[in-house]
């Protein structure tokens, strides 16, 4: 009798445990490291850019004050008008530079009152005086000295201003000798108006220069 004999195969289900597990590592965003948005940037407005730059550094901050022209700085005087100064100095205003004056002294001069004013143009002889607000503003003025020729000049360059002293720099400039200048006596003056600021002293730095021939 042919016995037929059953074969078992047995199946081994595989089940995954104890396997490893991938995880997508995140940079700490407070080390300023992590991955970058791409947002769509937003339409630019009158300041844009200042306003995101606020609002992501501190978003609770107001708004910065916006900043009026001080309406308090006194408009030039009557009689004459700015010319400049030099870097960190006080703001020149010109009254007048002349070669022939009345004054064949050399001076350095700070006038800071009406009388000293009037005293002084009177001698200069150059025309009409300008009205000075001594209150706000104080005149410096250099002269020369009578010279024999043209081509010489004295002018002030800058005045600055430290703890209440003035520094008054001024340039003297020479012909240079094979120059051809007029004959004529001359005495160079240059007068300028600065802001008082509470001036209590002053020094005068002197330099001088040759002129080339022009």
């Amino acid at each position: 009798m042919f016995h037929r004999s059953g074969m078992l195969i047995p199946v081994l289900i595989l089940t995954g445990c104890g396997g490893s597990t991938m995880r997508v590592a995140k940079d700490d965003p407070a080390d300023g490291s992590g991955p970058v948005s791409l947002a769509p940037a937003p339409d630019p407005g009158p300041d844009s850019t200042a306003a995101s730059r606020g609002a992501s550094e501190n978003p609770a901050a107001p708004a910065p004050p916006t900043t009026q022209p001080d309406s308090s700085t006194p408009g030039p005087t009557q009689g004459y008008a700015p010319y400049g100064a030099g870097t960190s100095g006080l703001e020149l205003r010109r009254i007048g530079q002349w070669t022939n004056t009345g004054i064949s002294e050399s001076r350095r001069l700070v006038i800071r009152n009406a009388n000293a004013w009037a005293q002084f143009w009177a001698e200069l002889g150059v025309g009409d005086r300008p009205t000075i607000d001594f209150t706000k503003y104080l005149v410096v003025a250099v002269a020369a000295g009578q010279r024999s020729s043209g081509g010489y000049e004295i002018s002030i360059q800058r005045v600055s201003q430290a703890n209440g002293d003035l520094t008054i720099e001024v340039l003297q400039t020479v012909p240079s000798p094979n120059c051809v200048t007029t004959s004529a006596l001359t005495q160079p003056v240059d007068v300028v108006a600065v802001p008082a600021v509470g001036a209590q002293g002053w020094s005068f730095l002197e330099r001088q220069e040759v002129r080339g021939c022009r």
